[in-house]
């Protein structure tokens, strides 16, 4: 193997953890969006949300801002509490900007 072909090779993984890193993001700013939503709709504060999911508020406040990557107990827990599937929290919000 040449420099060049490691060079390429290097510069590929390089490029495609940027990406999984920016779908990453995406994800946790779509869920967040999704509870923020749903929890609105539903005429509940953070508190009271939080309180109800038997979630720390800060907690949820961070996953409404993207700021953490819940496990998938805490996404589960979230929905639980909102009356959704888990899966209902990563669909792509039905707005028309999609």
């Amino acid at each position: 193997m040449t420099y060049v072909d490691l060079s390429l090779i290097v510069g590929g993984l390089i490029s495609d953890i940027h990406c999984l890193s920016f779908l990453m993001e995406d994800i946790k700013k779509r869920l967040g969006k999704n509870v923020a939503t749903l929890r609105k709709a539903q005429g509940m504060s953070q508190e009271t949300f939080a309180d109800h999911a038997g979630i720390h508020r800060t907690y949820i406040s961070d996953v409404e801002r993207g700021a953490r990557n819940p496990t998938i107990e805490i996404v589960a827990k979230i929905a639980k509490a909102l009356n959704v599937t888990p899966g209902q929290l990563l669909d792509w919000p039905e707005t028309p900007e999609n």
